[in-house]
C-alpha cells in the first residue's frame, strides 16, 4: 500500500512539473501616433530607447497566487508559471504614466510575452505641463465640445508651401465636411502632439477618412 501511495505521489509531482514552464516577459514602451507625428525627425529613435532604459515592477497573478518581481534595465524578467491557468500581469501599478495590465489564457502563453505600453499617458501629462494654455484650448475633450458647438476645426502646421496634391485634398475635405482650417505656426513638439490628438477626435466625429495633413 505504501508503495502505491509513493508511486502516486511521484506521478502527481511529475505531472505538476511538466505542467509548469519558465517564460520570459519583455516590457516595451512605444510611441503613440501623436508622438510619431511630433518626432518625425527622430530617425535614430532615441526617444523610445530612452523610454526603455528603465526597470519596471511586475505583479503576476495566477489563480490564488501573486508573484512580485522587477525587470532588468532592458525590461526583461523570467518567471515559472503553470500552463493550466490564465495569468494576469500588472506593470508599474504605482505609476500613473508607465502602468499597464495584460491577461493571457493558457493557449496564449508562449515562451516570450511582449508587454507593450504606449507613451500616450506620459505624453499628455508632459504636454499639459509644457504647453498648458494650448492644451486647454485644443485638448481632446475640447475637440468634442467644439464639435457639439458646431465648430469644424482642423489644425494645420504652418510650413513651406504645400504641394498641389495636398492643397487639392484639403480643399476637397473643406468643401465636403465644411471644415475650417486653423494654422499653427512654428509649433513645439508638445503642440504638435496636441494638434494631432485634437485632429484625430475631430476627424472621427466628422467622419473624415482622408489624411487631413
Amino acid at each position: 500500500m505504501r508503495k502505491i501511495v509513493f508511486i502516486l505521489i511521484i506521478l502527481i509531482f511529475q505531472q505538476n512539473l511538466y505542467s509548469q514552464k519558465e517564460i520570459i516577459g519583455k516590457v516595451e514602451f512605444y510611441k503613440s501616433e501623436a508622438t510619431k507625428f511630433a518626432l518625425f525627425r527622430d530617425t535614430d529613435d532615441r526617444y523610445t530607447k530612452n523610454l526603455n532604459k528603465r526597470k519596471s515592477k511586475i505583479q503576476l497573478f495566477q489563480r490564488d497566487s501573486l508573484t512580485e518581481l522587477e525587470t532588468d534595465s532592458l525590461g526583461i524578467f523570467k518567471i515559472r508559471i503553470s500552463l493550466k491557468d490564465s495569468i494576469k500581469i500588472k506593470i508599474n501599478e504605482h505609476s500613473p504614466f508607465f502602468n499597464g495590465q495584460f491577461e493571457f489564457g493558457p493557449k496564449d502563453i508562449v515562451d516570450t510575452l511582449k508587454l507593450r505600453i504606449s507613451d500616450r499617458k506620459l505624453a499628455i501629462q508632459r504636454d499639459s505641463v509644457l504647453e498648458p494654455e494650448f492644451q486647454n484650448i485644443y485638448s481632446e475633450q475640447k475637440a468634442k465640445i467644439d464639435f457639439k458647438a458646431g465648430k469644424r476645426n482642423i489644425l494645420l502646421v504652418g510650413y513651406d508651401w504645400p504641394t498641389d496634391e495636398t492643397t487639392q485634398r484639403r480643399e476637397e475635405i473643406a468643401k465636403m465636411y465644411k471644415v475650417d482650417y486653423v494654422y499653427i505656426f512654428e509649433p513645439s513638439q508638445s503642440k504638435m502632439r496636441i494638434i494631432y490628438r485634437y485632429n484625430q477626435v475631430m476627424r472621427k466625429l466628422m467622419g473624415i477618412k482622408k489624411n487631413v495633413w
